[in-house]
């Protein structure tokens, strides 16, 4: 289970009549940052090394994902989203949805192995 940044977990197992796992999430709202198309980014040069190396990672999901759907890597996310995407570190669906370039389809088809990926990096 994925907990994200801002969210907390709380979970016991209460034995009754039945045995049951009783789970609370709390989300705490943030608020959306929108990123304007001033912020996109056009080359690695304009990455830090922290950035670069969180692109790359994207880059080898990306080549997995496009292995599998048999498509172009650039059908999956263009360069220039990938690099978006390690600039700012999203950390919600909506953060992600508002990187600019970022669809909401694509957001709901990645959006979850991406965040993993940015988790991970």
């Amino acid at each position: 289970m994925i907990i994200y940044p801002g969210s907390s977990m709380n979970a016991k197992l209460v034995a009754d009549e039945i045995t049951y796992w009783s789970v609370l999430i709390y989300y705490n709202n943030k608020k959306n940052k929108v990123i304007s198309s001033k912020t996109t980014v056009n080359s690695e040069s304009e990455l830090s090394e922290k950035e670069k190396i969180i692109y790359n990672k994207l880059k080898d999901w990306r080549a997995d994902k496009a292995r599998e759907a048999q498509l172009p890597a650039y059908i999956i996310f263009h360069n220039t989203h990938l690099m978006s995407i390690a600039r700012h570190k999203p950390c919600t669906l909506d953060d992600l949805e508002n990187v600019n370039g970022i669809e909401k389809r694509k957001v709901e088809k990645f959006g979850i192995e991406i965040l993993e990926v940015l988790e991970n990096a």
